[in-house]
C-alpha cells in the first residue's frame, strides 16, 4: 500500500466561498461532452428521493424544504442514502448542517459486500461539528474497509466546519488522489493506492451515524449535491476516438468522421447483415479491465453493439461479449430481453429500458473487472451481472473492444468514446 499526504495549512489559506455550479438541465439539449469533464448535474431534484435508495440501518431519510434530512432512530446501526449510479472520477459539490451532537458523513466509490443491501464499505468524507477541541472533519475514512485512511497524527483537528450553519463541501476524486475543501479552505490531499485498488467506482452515500439507545434523535441536513465527471489523462482516462481520423482503429466498413467529433457508421450500397465482421470497428490494443464510457444516437429501427474483450475479432460472438445497441424507445420494461438496447446478447435483459428516443444521444458506461460487469444506460443501472456464472464464462479475459457495423440501412453515430483501465 503506497500512501502519500500533502496537508494543507488552512488557517494560513483565504476563506474562499463558492456558488453552487449551474446546471445542464436537458442532457438532451446538451453539446458533446468535454473529454476532461462533462457538464454538472443535479444529484438531488430537491423535490423527492427520486435516483436514492436506502442501504443498511433504519434511519429515516425524507425531502424538507428541499433538504435531504436524516434523522436517527433508536439503536440503528449506520444507514446510508445511495445514489443509483456509480461513478469513478468526478467533482462532488454539497452543502451539510449538522444537528446536535451527530457524527456524519458522505461515502463516495462505495459499494456494499454481499448482495445489494449488504454492508457499504469504501471511502467516506467525514461530517463532524467542530466542538470546544475542534473537529476532523474533512478527512478520509474507510467505512468497512480499513478505518482512517489518513494516520492519527496528520489528522489535525480544527474549526473550519461550522456547528449548527450550513457548510459548503467541495471534493475532488481523480484516481487514487481526493482533495477535499470545506467552506472554501482545503483540508486533505490525499493519495491512497490501496483504496483506490479495491474502490475504483461505486455510489455517492449520505451517512446517518449510529447512536445509542436513549440518545438522540439527531438531524443531519444535505442540500445542493451536485457532481460532474472529470475524464482526464492525469487520472487515467484515454480517449479512444480522436475525433478526426480512425488511428487506433481496424476496420473495412466506412465509418466516417463527421463534424464536432462525431463518428459516423454508414455501410456503403449492397453492405447487408451482422455477419461481416470485418466491417466492424476494432481497437488494435486488446483491454482487460476497464471502464468503458460513450455516447451514441441511431435512427429509427436502428440495430449495432459493443463488443468488449473479443480473443478474435474474426469470431466475436463467440469469443467476446456483447452489449446491444437497438431502437427500444418505448418497449416496456418487462418486454425487455437479452437482445434489446443494453441487454447483454444471449445472457441477460437489462433491468430497465432507459432508452433515449430515435435521434437523441445515448450515454453507456460499461464496467468490466474480473468477472464482474456492469452496464450504466443514460443513468440507470441496467445490468449488474457476474459472467463466470454465466454461458459467457469461458470467455477471454483480455481482448479487443469493437463496434458493430450490422449492415444497411443502419446509420449510427458515436462520440466521446473514453476508455479508463483498471
Amino acid at each position: 500500500m503506497k500512501t502519500l499526504l500533502a496537508l494543507i495549512g488552512f488557517v494560513l489559506l483565504p476563506c474562499l466561498s463558492f456558488a453552487a455550479p449551474s446546471v445542464q438541465e436537458s442532457e438532451a439539449e446538451a453539446s458533446p461532452r468535454d473529454a476532461a469533464q462533462q457538464t454538472w448535474a443535479r444529484l438531488f431534484d430537491g423535490k423527492t428521493l427520486a435516483g436514492w435508495t436506502q442501504r443498511n440501518g433504519t434511519a429515516t431519510y425524507r425531502v424538507e424544504d428541499g433538504d435531504v434530512v436524516g434523522k436517527t432512530t433508536d439503536g440503528s446501526p449506520n444507514s446510508f442514502l445511495c445514489s443509483n449510479r456509480d461513478y469513478s472520477d468526478f467533482e462532488l459539490y454539497f452543502q451539510v448542517k449538522v444537528h446536535g451532537s451527530l457524527n456524519s458523513g458522505v461515502q463516495i466509490r462505495s459499494t456494499t459486500r454481499d448482495g445489494f443491501m449488504g454492508r457499504v464499505n469504501g471511502p467516506q468524507v467525514e461530517i463532524e461539528a467542530s466542538g470546544a477541541n475542534g473537529a476532523e472533519a474533512g478527512y478520509l475514512y474507510a467505512e468497512a474497509a480499513g478505518g482512517w485512511m489518513i494516520s492519527d497524527d496528520l489528522r489535525v483537528p480544527h474549526k473550519v466546519f461550522r456547528d449548527g450553519e450550513w457548510n459548503q463541501y467541495r471534493v475532488l476524486a481523480e484516481g487514487p488522489r481526493i482533495q477535499v475543501w470545506i467552506n472554501g479552505m482545503q483540508i486533505s490531499d490525499l493519495t491512497h493506492e490501496g483504496t483506490y485498488a479495491s474502490h475504483p467506482r461505486g455510489f455517492i452515500g449520505l451517512q446517518v451515524h449510529a447512536i445509542g439507545r436513549g440518545q438522540g434523535p439527531f438531524e443531519v441536513r444535505w442540500r445542493d449535491i451536485y457532481i460532474r465527471e472529470v475524464r482526464t489523462k492525469e487520472s487515467g482516462w484515454q480517449t479512444l476516438y480522436n475525433g478526426k481520423d480512425l488511428t487506433g482503429w481496424e476496420t473495412e466498413g466506412n465509418w466516417l468522421p463527421e463534424k464536432d467529433g462525431v463518428l459516423v457508421i454508414r455501410p456503403r450500397e449492397g453492405e447487408l447483415g451482422w455477419q461481416r465482421f470485418g466491417s466492424y470497428l476494432w481497437t488494435k490494443e486488446p483491454y482487460g479491465d476497464f471502464i468503458l464510457d460513450l455516447e451514441y444516437s441511431y435512427p429509427k429501427g436502428g440495430n449495432s453493439g459493443v463488443f468488449v474483450r473479443v480473443g478474435d475479432t474474426a469470431s466475436p460472438v463467440d469469443t467476446g461479449i456483447e452489449a446491444q445497441i437497438l431502437d427500444c424507445w418505448g418497449k416496456p420494461d418487462d418486454k425487455m430481453t437479452a437482445h434489446d438496447h443494453a441487454g447483454i446478447i444471449g445472457t441477460s435483459p437489462p433491468k430497465i429500458n432507459a432508452s433515449k428516443p430515435p435521434g437523441e444521444w445515448n450515454h453507456m458506461i460499461l464496467c468490466m473487472r474480473g468477472g464482474h460487469l456492469e452496464v450504466d444506460l443514460n443513468g440507470s443501472r441496467v445490468i449488474d451481472l457476474d459472467v463466470s456464472k454465466t454461458g459467457l464464462k469461458e470467455r477471454p479475459a483480455r481482448g479487443h473492444i469493437g463496434l458493430q457495423d450490422h449492415g444497411a440501412p443502419n446509420e449510427l453515430r458515436f462520440r466521446n468514446i473514453l476508455l479508463k483501465e483498471l
